[in-house]
């Protein structure tokens, strides 16, 4: 009996499929509206670490956020997606016009941030105020998104 299943798991041509993270969250519903926006385009995804951080946000950082992975094989479907959809959902930068827009971007600058960053340092905790903000790559300069 052992040796038929021996001979069964040396011929089963099962290969596992590779998964590749295509973008982190650090709020699961976040997570779960990018991943209806993948299989909408019918591309297969999976969420991992939702659990982990649900539990114990404070871990978000540590373990890299939720997870949002699709098989490998559904790469350029993917990149062809979110190069579609940066286009549409990103705002031209109001200083320079420059479309080289980093999203959900944690600002400190104003001066509850920096109070929050200086009591995160001392009591070694997560900085709790901050403002997210678009910020552009080329001059720097941050402004509000359009969906607050």
């Amino acid at each position: 009996m052992s040796e038929l299943i021996d001979k069964d798991l040396i011929t089963n041509d099962f290969q596992p499929l590779e998964r590749v993270t295509v973008k982190t969250f650090d709020t699961s519903v976040n997570a779960h509206l990018f991943r209806i926006e993948l299989e909408n385009e019918g591309i297969e995804s999976f969420i991992y670490d939702e659990e982990t951080i649900t539990m114990d946000p404070l871990l978000s950082n540590a373990i890299g956020g939720i997870k949002v992975k699709i098989n490998a094989k559904d790469i350029e479907r993917t990149k062809e997606f979110l190069a579609k959809r940066e286009e549409e959902n990103n705002p031209p930068c109001p200083n320079c016009g420059s479309k080289r827009i980093m999203t959900n971007f944690r600002s400190f600058k104003s001066a509850s941030g920096i109070i929050s960053a200086i009591a995160a340092f001392l009591f070694t905790i997560f900085p709790p105020l901050f403002k997210t903000v678009n910020k552009c790559l080329d001059c720097n300069k941050e402004f509000e998104s359009l969906d607050t």
